[in-house]
């Protein structure tokens, strides 16, 4: 044998038993309980869905999944405290568009966040409504919508969640495609824009399945939602791509991620028991009444979602229609 092919024999050898320990980790995993951070407090929407699938995902790998609000600095420190973990699979946590999209595009420090993490799934995932007041703006649609806000002249108001959350950013995205602008008006959150929207203060806001009862007692009208599909809560509602609104594709997401450098094995393994825990029919329910769908994908359905949502949020700031300070 020549002493090439003593070399690569020598090198394949290191290979395999350099893979061993995690392979071995693979079989054996889970020994212990696991950890899944929250970045948010607890008794939110995020955070019961959370609790629910770790129920039963602790079914499922047969050790308990302990959820762990670690709340602050918008998400910042849970999804530090999760990207910084053991890479053993121990330590895992939950991810939204806020922190996966945003963070990468609006906080320096979080520009590469893409590589410092293992996509495991994006569990569900919800549309957008854009809502109004019918009683305080003269629109029955999105047509009339445009041309009320075309004859303000940039004067029309919208609410947010927040400056430079995910719904202040998709709010431009929206406007910018149809040609309109309007003043943004941020808040603590959607439940204080959704009370001003009631009030006339602002004339619109994008929304959650959560605002459903107003739109059902006839307070508040969804003129459009930002599906590829006409969203089930609210199915004789046009999408924004069936009005000719393109490059739209704005929704709400829940997924679960651990630290970069997570064991394949490790990672089929959390991607199987989530899968299995969305058919659960408590989960289902519990999902259904604030109008998400059990997605359950892959790994890698998580990574296409966050980078095209980077370039279009990256896109939106450097139009200059968002001010991040």
């Amino acid at each position: 044998m020549s002493p090439l092919h003593k070399t690569l024999g020598r090198l394949a050898a290191m290979a395999a038993l350099a893979a061993l320990p995690h392979l071995a980790m693979a079989d054996t995993w889970p020994s212990k309980p696991i950890t899944l951070i929250v970045p948010y407090p607890p008794g939110g929407f995020a955070d019961n869905v959370t609790r629910s699938l770790a129920a039963e995902v602790s079914k499922t790998l047969g050790q308990t999944v302990v959820v762990d609000n670690r709340t602050g600095a918008s998400g910042r420190i849970g999804t530090d405290a999760i990207v910084r973990a053991p890479k053993d699979g121990y330590t895992i946590g939950l991810g939204v568009p806020a922190t996966l999209s945003l963070l990468p595009v609006t906080d320096p420090r979080y520009a590469d966040l893409n590589r410092q993490i293992t996509p495991i799934t994006i569990a569900v995932r919800t549309e957008v409504g854009l809502a109004i007041n019918p009683h305080r703006i003269p629109a029955r649609n999105f047509k009339d919508f445009v041309a009320y806000a075309r004859a303000l002249k940039g004067e029309m108001a919208y609410g947010s969640a927040g400056n430079a959350t995910s719904s202040h950013l998709w709010s431009e995205t929206i406007l910018e495609a149809a040609g309109i602008k309007a003043v943004h008006v941020p808040y603590k959150g959607e439940a204080p824009a959704v009370t001003d929207l009631l009030g006339g203060q602002v004339q619109f806001v994008l929304i959650s399945g959560s605002v459903k009862p107003y739109v059902d007692s006839g307070k508040l009208l969804v003129i459009a939602t930002s599906g590829e599909e006409r969203w089930r809560l609210f199915p004789d509602v046009p999408t924004l791509k069936e009005l000719g609104v393109d490059g739209v594709a704005a929704s709400g997401w829940l997924a679960y991620f651990g630290p970069a450098g997570l064991p394949a094995g490790v990672t089929e393994k959390l991607n199987s028991a989530f899968a299995s825990a969305l058919k659960q029919s408590s989960v289902q329910k519990l999902l259904e009444g604030q109008g998400y769908s059990a997605i359950g994908s892959t790994p890698q359905e998580l990574s296409a979602v966050t980078a095209r949502e980077i370039v279009q949020f990256d896109r939106i700031v450097k139009s200059g229609r968002v001010k991040l300070d």
